[in-house]
């Protein structure tokens, strides 16, 4: 089922996919966002059928990965079973697939320890399990059963957007951070390059992060800088965290070349950071932010309460 129409579908209606659709839309596509729950794949294909898009977008998932190590097998269904049922519909339909993996499945000893999309994955937690599972069975069926298939794997999602799945924002809720190096992802320059790939017809596997590196601690001085002048800032070590949480935090630096290679060229980290965080302290300061940060609030709350810290 190929179209020449401006139609596109995106699954999921979190932080990525509200950028998709407001990107998308804004390049004239006719944006769909269906209500479907990804693990039936009756519902899935009907929404695809109905829509005949272009291309199909799939941003669903679960992310938090505290909330992913109590909840393993909802998180098994949807992160796994759910993006499988939408490989199925597009490899079934012709519709080209775009499908949002993790660089979180690698972890970095080291800052010069870095990955490319052909090294084995070397999971800590279960949510990053759940994502090396989802791209094995998408890449099975693009070898297999002509899928065409691209899977983007951005890493640590910095944005402009008030919400509790951007990392910046929960940032402004921490008082303790660790000072290792890891590969970012700001959002907003993962549509461009999606765009890019898109307009390429690019399949296979690309890791999608920033030029450069940083830590959570580094981070939080800019936030302190540009924010929050009022934040305390603890440095701790990464043992301490894991302590305080109830999954293994991951450090992952990913190689790029592979992008590169492509065309698609991102700015360096370090030159983007001050200026979405300049946008975020815009974002907070237009109201309505309120919910979200309350949000956030307690969903750290929750992650310390595992400890007994607060």
């Amino acid at each position: 089922m190929n179209s020449d129409t401006k139609k596109i579908v995106i699954f999921g209606r979190g932080q990525v996919g509200t950028f998709y659709r407001d990107y998308f839309s804004a390049k004239g596509f006719e944006v769909v966002q269906p209500e479907a729950d990804i693990r039936s794949y009756e519902a899935v294909e009907q929404a695809i059928k109905e829509t005949n898009p272009k291309f199909v977008i799939d941003s669903a998932g679960k992310t938090n990965i505290d909330w992913c190590e109590q909840n393993k097998l909802e998180c098994f269904e949807v992160n796994v079973l759910g993006a499988d049922n939408i490989a199925q519909a597009c490899q079934k339909l012709g519709v080209y697939l775009i499908h949002l993996s993790s660089g979180c499945i690698f972890e970095s000893k080291s800052a010069e320890q870095s990955f490319s999309e052909e090294d084995l994955p070397n999971p800590l937690c279960f949510y990053a399990w759940t994502k090396v599972w989802g791209d094995n069975l998408l890449m099975d069926r693009a070898t297999r059963h002509g899928l065409k298939v691209l899977i983007l794997r951005p890493r640590q999602l910095l944005s402009s957007m008030v919400s509790p799945r951007n990392a910046l924002t929960k940032m402004l809720t921490y008082t303790k951070f660790i000072d290792t190096d890891n590969s970012c992802t700001v959002v907003e320059d993962l549509m461009f390059a999606t765009d890019e790939l898109i307009k390429q017809q690019a399949t296979g596997i690309y890791n999608v992060s920033n030029p450069g590196i940083t830590s959570p601690y580094k981070i939080a001085q800019k936030l302190k800088e540009i924010i929050k002048p009022e934040m305390q800032l603890e440095v701790i070590s990464k043992e301490d965290l894991n302590k305080m949480t109830l999954a293994i935090r991951i450090d992952t630096v990913l190689k790029t070349d592979k992008l590169e290679k492509a065309g698609v060229h991102l700015r360096d980290l370090n030159e983007r950071l001050p200026e979405i965080i300049n946008d975020l302290k815009e974002n907070l300061a237009k109201g309505g932010s309120e919910a979200a940060m309350a949000e956030t609030e307690k969903e750290t709350a929750a992650k310390l309460s595992y400890a007994g810290k607060q």
